[in-house]
């Protein structure tokens, strides 16, 4: 026998019925999620929706921490009360690096690529930037850090992490949003340019790399800049690659 929990949260003001289908999970765990809450504090500030209920369909933990979140909310228009699509699925921020590296000796750009399995595309070898998701601590520069040593070895200071996003659209936008029509995921795009030897880029190409605790197992493919855009189809390697030029162009980098 399957049991519900409801109770009501404030959203503009207005006493909103929340629905837990999932018996197993808590309420205490449902609004200890970061995403959630973050997703609360963004709609009280768009005043042309209402959301008239919440129903949280299910949770995936990752240890004692919410890390996915599916639900679905009843939100309509303001003015005229007509009914938008509100099915959610609630992941959060993640940071991906797109990296240069300059021949000493030839002066020839390259990025890497890593190359891992990702089941939900049904991909056994899906190429794309370096990335991985927010900690909650909001700490952008941090992670992207954190993200580039696992998955590619490079030790990287803060300070050498450009935030493209940022550079394009100021304090205002998380970041790029890749699938708006059901995911909140937003993903903060950086940039990271080194010039070394073509013996150390050389020896990065086929580099084992990832986190095991993460179960990541991650081969490094370093391609010529160029030719970026045709070996990864990947939403935010392209988004970061257009991004770097765009802002290349207008003397910001």
């Amino acid at each position: 026998m399957t049991t519900t929990t409801t109770t009501t949260i404030k959203i503009n003001g207005n006493d909103t019925p929340l629905t837990i289908i999932p018996n197993e999970i808590s309420l205490e765990t449902v609004m200890s999620a970061p995403n959630f809450n973050k997703w609360i504090k963004k709609m009280e500030l768009e005043k042309e929706l209402k959301v008239n209920s919440i129903s949280i369909q299910s949770v995936d933990m990752f240890g004692k921490n919410v890390g996915f979140l599916k639900f679905k909310a009843d939100v309509v228009t303001v003015k005229e009360g007509r009914v938008v699509p509100g099915i959610i699925f609630c992941r959060g921020g993640s940071v991906a690096i797109l990296v240069i590296l300059k021949s000493k000796e030839t002066g020839k750009e390259y990025s890497v690529l890593t190359v891992q399995t990702r089941v939900p595309v049904a991909s056994f070898q899906y190429s794309e930037i370096p990335a991985g998701m927010l900690d909650g601590s909001g700490h952008f520069v941090g992670v992207a850090a954190k993200e580039l040593k696992e998955e590619t070895g490079l030790e990287v200071s803060e300070d050498k992490l450009i935030d493209l996003t940022k550079l394009a659209y100021g304090t205002e936008v998380d970041g790029v949003y890749p699938s708006p029509g059901g995911c909140d995921e937003f993903i903060r795009l950086f940039l990271f340019r080194e010039t070394l030897d073509q013996s150390k880029i050389d020896e990065l190409q086929h580099k084992l790399t990832g986190c095991l605790d993460e179960n990541e197992s991650i081969t490094l493919n370093i391609v010529p800049l160029e030719d970026l855009w045709k070996k990864s189809h990947d939403g935010k390697t392209l988004s970061a690659l257009y991004l770097y030029e765009k802002l290349l162009k207008d003397n910001k980098l």
